[in-house]
């Protein structure tokens, strides 16, 4: 279970992600407010560090 529940995570994470950067080429900000939004709640919730890193990491990166 804790495995599906980790790949079901990257899967959403990798989706945000590149709404994030679609938004972020587009300049529509309150696209990428909201995936930054998505992103921040992953990072809160996930039981994973790997992934709640580059949560932070991505953030980062369009902050």
């Amino acid at each position: 279970m804790q495995t599906e529940t980790q790949v079901n995570e990257l899967r959403v994470y990798m989706v945000v992600q590149s709404e994030l950067r679609d938004a972020i080429r587009r300049q529509d900000k309150e696209a990428a407010m909201f995936a930054i939004e998505e992103l921040l709640c992953i990072e809160a919730y996930s039981s994973w560090p790997r992934l709640r890193a580059r949560c932070a990491a991505t953030i980062a990166e369009f902050q």
